[in-house]
């Protein structure tokens, strides 16, 4: 009987270890992270602390209203040539 208690005291011990080895290894790993993101968040703030991402922002707002554009153009040139207006229109020229 005391081997048996003695034999489960050791694998019990053994777990505890294993356990606490993933643990500080999991530990490690989570302040890796926290690093790298803390690094990529100055990243980004730098980024828009400089005016860069505002710069970019103004060409994607720019790009997009010219694809609006176009689009209106190409919806109009569609409902002309469904309702006849753009003959029409070509008359009163």
């Amino acid at each position: 009987m005391s081997d048996i208690k003695d034999a489960l005291s050791g694998k019990a011990e053994e777990f505890k270890e294993k356990a606490a080895e993933k643990l500080n290894e999991l530990k490690d790993q989570a302040g890796k992270l926290g690093d790298e993101l803390k690094e990529k968040a100055g990243e980004a703030w730098d980024k828009i602390k400089s005016g860069e991402a505002k710069e970019e922002l103004g060409h994607v707002k720019e790009e997009a209203g010219e694809a609006l554009h176009n689009l209106a153009d190409k919806a109009k040139g569609l409902w002309n040539k469904m309702t006849g207006s753009e003959a029409g229109e070509e008359e009163k020229k």
